[in-house]
């Protein structure tokens, strides 16, 4: 009998057993498996197929629609997009936000803004006055004052910056003949722009007239023939701008600026760990910028951005200035924060534009120093450290071409993964990203140079769907860091 009781007593605990093991198993499975997120919605959905005119409520996953016309979110209104849609244009024809659209794509399944049977046409050889990607061939984002939200998350926009033709645009702000990608201008309204792709424009890629921004982890590339800024931040912009490409823009990657929206809120932008390759040298006007800039009244924090054979390094406008008739007032310089920059160049040429050189003899400032029209002053922090090698009497602006300076030609290499530097055509050729990777080598000296010591404004709602993911600076100058933070592209 007590044999039977024990054997049967061994039975159920093998069998309780067997159960919690089972119990055990299903819970670690389901905790290991990720579920996807379930699609955004909004309203009623929008049939695929052509769309113009008024739209409101949700564009379907991984379907096209074809734009026959303009195409108005009215006030109070919201469009979503979810990921994978196509949005393909069959003319000239724009976004005209009076409410909110939100363009959720994700990174498996991106949301395309395009023209119709339009490639891509990237090679060095190129010329600018025939490559589609500076040609508009369909118009752009366009918000009104009374745009809360523009939030577009992982999603392409091609081939965009035609001209506005209409003789009264249907939003304020706007004026026939501008031509922005995205123009964004509500003050107190949200611009959020991540993980994102722009590729082409026929003046600035985006126009931020006021407002709130978070424009990180995006690659620009081919912005302007012959001028405009990737990302130009007019009167009352205030946010972050980090971990972007720029290539190959006209003039400038980003630019502050606190002019033309008369307020209370100051432009104020963090311009941290950007890559900015080839830029400045499509533009027209002579000491316009190639990389970053700051002017008129604009503040912030400028650090870690890696700069690239572009035409001009850093720039602050630090005195009144002007060039081709375009008067330039001095930047906020008491309060700019910026440090840890790199520049790299092929040329001594390029070496002696690191720190903006444009002296105005004519004007003195404090002690009898002559002014200029820049005023960031190399950094001990900067790489390549110059700082020792200035010629006496140094003032930001002032030449200090040397044979020890030009020596730096060539030098500090940032050890792309796939770029090739020196390069062998001329710098402006390659303005494109495509075929290249721009993650640093385990040996670039840009790894670990980075300052952290410092917070983004984190101006626009954080997290979720509808907010921005930002990413704090990071310990690597440049938009890749080695530990696989930063740009995604």
């Amino acid at each position: 009998m007590k044999i039977s009781n024990q054997k049967n007593l061994e039975n159920k605990l093998a069998n309780w057993g067997c159960l919690l093991f089972l119990v055990v198993l299903f819970s670690c499975s389901k905790s290991a498996t990720k579920v996807s997120s379930p699609y955004v919605q909004v309203g009623q959905n929008v049939q695929p197929g052509n769309v113009s005119g008024a739209l409101k409520g949700t564009m379907e996953a991984n379907q096209s629609y074809n734009v026959t016309g303009d195409v108005y979110i009215n006030a109070g209104d919201t469009l979503n997009i979810q990921p994978g849609a196509k949005v393909i244009f069959q003319g000239a024809y724009n976004f005209w936000i009076k409410g909110n659209l939100f363009s959720l794509g994700s990174s498996s399944s991106p949301i395309l803004f395009t023209f119709m049977n339009q490639q891509k046409e990237d090679a060095p050889a190129t010329p600018v006055a025939t490559d589609p990607a500076y040609q508009g061939l369909w118009g752009g984002l366009w918000c009104d004052t009374s745009c809360k939200n523009l939030v577009l998350k992982w999603t392409a926009i091609d081939f965009a910056g035609a001209p506005i033709s209409a003789a009264q645009p249907p939003i304020a702000g706007a004026s026939t003949g501008d031509s922005y990608d995205i123009f964004f201008q509500n003050t107190y309204g949200n611009f959020i722009l991540e993980d994102s792709w722009v590729y082409g424009a026929t003046d600035d890629a985006i126009r931020l007239k006021s407002g709130k921004f978070s424009v990180m982890r995006n690659t620009f590339e081919k912005a302007g023939p012959t001028g405009g800024d990737c990302f130009n931040v007019k009167g009352g912009g205030v946010g972050d701008c980090a971990y972007n490409l720029f290539i190959g823009c006209a003039t400038n990657g980003p630019k502050a600026s606190d002019n033309g929206q008369p307020g209370a809120v100051q432009t104020n932008c963090n311009f941290y760990n950007n890559t900015v390759v080839n830029g400045g040298y499509k533009n027209v006007e002579l000491g316009r910028g190639g990389s970053v800039n700051y002017e008129q009244g604009a503040r912030g924090m400028a650090y870690n951005n890696l700069i690239v054979n572009c035409r001009f390094g850093f720039r602050i406008v630090g005195a009144t200035q002007s060039y081709l008739g375009n008067a330039l007032v001095v930047a906020d310089t008491a309060h700019m924060f910026y440090g840890n920059q790199f520049n790299y160049s092929d040329s001594a040429t390029g070496v002696e534009q690191f720190y903006p050189v444009t002296p105005d003899s004519s004007a003195t400032g404090q002690g009898g120093i002559p002014t200029s029209g820049m005023w960031a002053r190399p950094q001990p922090t900067d790489i390549p450290n110059i700082v020792n090698l200035l010629p006496a009497g140094f003032y930001p602006g002032a030449p200090y071409g040397s044979p020890a300076i030009d020596s730096l030609a060539g030098k500090n290499n940032p050890l792309f993964k796939n770029f090739p530097l020196p390069e062998q055509a001329t710098p402006q050729s390659i303005a494109y990203a495509s075929g290249f990777d721009f993650h640093l080598q385990s040996g670039s000296p840009a790894v670990g140079k980075g300052n952290t010591a410092f917070s983004p404004i984190a101006s626009v709602p954080q997290g979720g769907s509808f907010g921005a993911n930002e990413t704090p600076p990071g310990a690597d100058i440049g938009a890749y860091q080695s530990n696989g933070s930063g740009n995604q592209h």
